[in-house]
């Protein structure tokens, strides 16, 4: 009974306590709730003339919808507009805390900032009548906003959250984004293609997505397995996997960091350094949410230290954070891996090294019943595919090789590696790849006849170890 009667009287406690705090949170929100000056709806504001530090200009009604100064309405922010329509539509105030039967004197009002006003709103609603609101200085304690109604004697507070619009410049109201977020969960599937050209890039380079519905596109990405996306310019590759995520990522869903200038002539694009820009992003940008894919095209200079950008033909200058599109390049983009084809579509191979020829047929109609001989005689098959692993491992160190040392290359060197990849499917052209003396205990490796980077010549000394093991049926390593 005593238990009962201890557990009656603490839920008691804690029924009284909500109370008090319900009463006392009602309290509050009695004493906070805004005050009217003005309740109308938008749609009877004609026009709002704003007048600040910044800038001068009107918000008005035009053909059933609002404009905005001069500023291109497609790229304007309808929530900051709806937001400063339904400020001017509403006028609340926290509290009065200043009121004279007087005129206000100079030193009143330069005590509220209201001597020299932060801004001012001259709202006209329909049928002719009109508010004009003088905006001072900031409450140090509520952060609240003194202002007060020209030709009244009485002083305001209002929530600073809605004041920012009268106080900020006209090209905050264009829109923070520059491309719309994504929907896709991953940005490989929304570019579908790029072009990346202007001074960062020595030559153009093209990226295109891999269709799995289009066999030429299948076929023409088998050397290189498992890939979304290929590059196609200035030379056939396979796209390196992270890079590309990162860069697919900085052209979705891409914001700015300021407006600096907008309706922009040729000239003063020009001054800016967009007739000769650093990089064009040219691409095709599936958003995934069911809508057709738009081309998109930005093109970005350094301007003062910072990158800056234009979208398409909107002339609106925008200041951005680095993004990894603006620094992005073919070696990083191109992946390391030269040629990396699943060994079920491999029909044979042919490797030159050492002196030696070797011939490896595979057989079999899938990876199960995968079997493989060489020159003839059957090879065990899981000593075959830990070779295989090392056979597709080789990959560059990152630089490119310059042009004219390339030809060079081709013209003065023997190779001391040839590896040639044939493929089940009859028009599939056959893919090279061969090893030849560089410096620095590197090769450079020829790919399709294209010689761009170098390779470790450990990597040829290793596999040509192992083709002498394999041959005995001995075990052999692979790292190199």
């Amino acid at each position: 009974m005593m238990k009962r009667a201890v557990v009656f009287l603490f839920l008691s406690l804690v029924f009284l306590i909500l109370v008090l705090l319900l009463f006392s949170r009602k309290n509050d929100e009695a004493v906070t709730s805004p005050q009217l000056l003005s309740d109308r709806n938008i749609s009877e504001i004609t026009e709002i003339a704003i007048s600040n530090q910044y800038d001068n200009y009107s918000v008005y009604q035009e053909e059933g919808g609002f404009a905005i100064a001069d500023l291109p309405m497609e790229n304007v922010s309808a929530e900051y507009l709806l937001m400063l329509l339904d400020e001017a539509a509403r006028v609340e105030y926290l509290e009065q805390v200043f009121h004279t039967e007087k005129q206000l004197t100079e030193s009143s009002l330069a005590a509220f900032g209201l001597d020299q006003p932060a801004a001012s709103a001259l709202i006209r609603y329909t049928p002719g009548d009109s508010l004009h609101l003088l905006f001072g200085g900031m409450e140090r304690v509520s952060r609240g906003q003194y202002f007060m109604v020209k030709g009244d004697n009485a002083v305001y507070l209002m929530d600073h959250s809605r004041v920012v619009r009268f106080l900020q410049p006209l090209k905050r109201f264009i829109n923070l984004e520059i491309v719309p977020v994504r929907k896709f969960t991953s940005p490989l599937s929304t570019i579908k293609y790029l072009h990346l050209s202007g001074r960062a890039f020595p030559e153009p380079i093209i990226i295109s997505e891999v269709r799995a519905d289009n066999e030429a596109d299948m076929r023409e990405s088998l050397g290189f397995g498992a890939t979304t996306h290929i590059i196609r310019s200035p030379h056939l590759h396979k796209v390196d996997q992270k890079e590309a995520l990162d860069v697919f990522e900085s052209l979705t869903g891409l914001l700015n960091i300021e407006v600096l200038d907008y309706n922009c002539d040729d000239a003063a694009l020009a001054h800016y350094g967009f007739d000769d820009p650093l990089v064009i992003a040219d691409y095709i940008y599936d958003k995934g949410d069911g809508s057709e894919p738009a081309r998109i095209i930005l093109k970005a200079v350094l301007y003062q230290g910072d990158y800056i950008l234009v979208r398409d033909d909107q002339r609106i200058v925008h200041r951005v954070e680095k993004k990894a599109f603006l620094v992005t390049s073919y070696e990083k983009l191109a992946s390391r891996w030269f040629l990396s084809p699943f060994i079920t579509d491999v029909q044979s191979i042919e490797i030159s090294a050492g002196g030696h020829n070797y011939r490896f047929e595979l057989l079999g109609e899938d990876n199960r019943s995968l079997d493989v001989t060489l020159n003839g005689a059957r090879l065990d098959i899981n000593l075959f595919r830990k070779f295989y692993t090392l056979l597709i491992s080789a990959s560059n160190d990152g630089q490119l090789i310059q042009p004219d040392l390339s030809l060079k290359t081709r013209q003065a060197s023997m190779p001391v590696l040839v590896v040639n990849f044939y493929y089940r499917d009859p028009l599939k052209e056959p893919d090279s790849m061969s090893f030849s003396p560089g410096s620095l205990r590197r090769h450079y490796v020829t790919v399709n006849g294209i010689t761009e980077f170098t390779c470790l010549e450990r990597y040829a000394q290793v596999l040509e170890t192992a083709l002498l093991a394999i041959v005995k049926g001995e075990d052999f390593r692979t790292d190199w």
